[in-house]
């Protein structure tokens, strides 16, 4: 068997996170930033494009690439 680095790494999204976390999809993230409240959750969004108060639709932030704060 060869070494797989996709058997270590998984990309998560935002959308995996709230899958998790429904309470936060709550929230409009046109007034407060998404992005904090998933670094209170040991998350953090790493994908260059994110930008705060985007939308007050979470579902507009779902393709955003998420890591975990360890």
């Amino acid at each position: 068997m060869s070494f797989n680095p996709d058997d270590f790494f998984k990309t998560i999204t935002v959308q995996d996170i709230l899958e998790k976390f429904p309470q936060i999809a709550k929230k409009d993230f046109s007034k407060i930033s998404l992005n904090e409240e998933l670094i209170k959750l040991n998350y953090e969004i790493t994908s260059q494009e994110y930008k705060d108060f985007i939308s007050n639709d979470v579902k507009d932030y779902y393709h955003f690439k998420v890591d975990e704060i360890v």
